[in-house]
């Protein structure tokens, strides 16, 4: 069976800086998340390859680039888009991401690469942005309930 796309589920902490976290939906207006592993690789030849090379993987971070429309009043969109101009930790906060057979990825993330809404005048605004995990997130395995409710 494929997987749809919009069966996983991402939810961003819209209170970063309040005792008690809340994870806000994003969902509405997006209509494409690209994940992405960024290995960090060497490759290195050694005398006794013959002139080949070997590959290890020696580190690597998670980012999921978002892309859709502005759809302002929605929460986890507003709170991205407040946070445009930040830098450092202004766009610090939480992130989960919750995959269709219920795994999930949670951990604390940069904001990173926020662009729009732009587009053509007749068009509904364009927006896109990325989330990058900082340091490597907490994996929960596969709960066995069949993942996220459809």
């Amino acid at each position: 069976m494929f997987e749809i796309m919009n069966k996983h589920s991402f939810k961003i902490n819209i209170t970063p800086d309040q005792e008690t976290e809340t994870m806000a939906p994003l969902a509405a207006g997006i209509m494409s998340a690209e994940p992405s592993f960024n290995d960090e690789i060497a490759q290195d030849r050694y005398l006794d390859g013959g002139g080949f090379s070997e590959t290890d993987v020696i580190g690597a971070q998670i980012t999921i680039a978002f892309n859709g429309h502005r759809l302002y009043g929605d929460p986890a969109q507003d709170f991205i888009f407040d946070k445009a101009f930040g830098v450092g930790t202004a766009r610090r906060t939480n992130f989960e991401w919750e995959q269709p057979d219920g795994s999930k990825l949670t951990g604390d993330c940069m904001i990173t690469n926020i662009e729009g809404p732009g587009g053509d005048a007749g068009a509904k605004g364009e927006i896109s942005f990325e989330i990058h995990f900082n340091g490597e997130p907490e994996y929960t395995p596969p709960n066995g309930n069949g993942g996220v409710e459809g």
